[in-house]
């Protein structure tokens, strides 16, 4: 009984890496108050058209704690609460070379809750338009992480929708 249980959990484990877009849409929608929506202005002034900045999405389990040495909780943020911290993020960065910190934390309200014990540190280097998306894999080693880059401009579209909306609710 206990092998058939955890091929099960093995076997949908796979599935739902397997179906992963590895995109903005990752992340959890929205779905009424459940989950939140995130967006970080990673840069001094006024929040600048979306076609002038890169953007940094993640699939709602990694938590961006620096942005350039700087804690996020220094920059301007606009999101909307849910009852779980897992959401849509966004972060808007002026074109060049970033350093980020990044841990994650699993919370999508399924009764188990997951975090790392450390830091990640990734430089990227985002230009005007483009979206740079991170995911939580694994790591090389036993009980390690890393977060994977890929390419997000293909829900440009949905990620300036949920900006517009968040800008507009202040």
């Amino acid at each position: 009984m206990k092998r058939k249980a955890i091929a099960a959990l093995l076997l949908a484990q796979t599935m739902l890496f397997g179906c992963a877009s590895y995109n903005y849409t990752d992340a959890p929608p929205t779905l009424g108050v459940l989950y939140s929506k995130y967006a970080y202005i990673g840069y001094t002034g006024e929040p600048k058209p979306i076609e002038d900045v890169g953007i940094v999405t993640t699939d709602g389990l990694i938590k961006i704690s620096l942005v350039n040495g700087q804690p996020i909780s220094s920059y301007k943020v606009f999101k909307t609460s849910g009852m779980y911290s897992g959401g849509r993020y966004q972060l808007h960065l002026l074109p060049g070379t970033h350093v980020l910190s990044m841990g994650f934390h699993d919370d999508r309200g399924n009764g188990s809750r997951s975090w790392s014990t450390s830091d990640v540190t990734r430089t990227i280097s985002i230009a005007k338009g483009q979206v740079v998306h991170l995911s939580v894999t694994g790591g090389s080693g036993r009980g390690t992480w890393t977060a994977k880059e890929s390419d997000g401009s293909s829900v440009l579209p949905l990620i300036t929708s949920d900006f517009k909306e968040l800008t507009n609710a202040k």
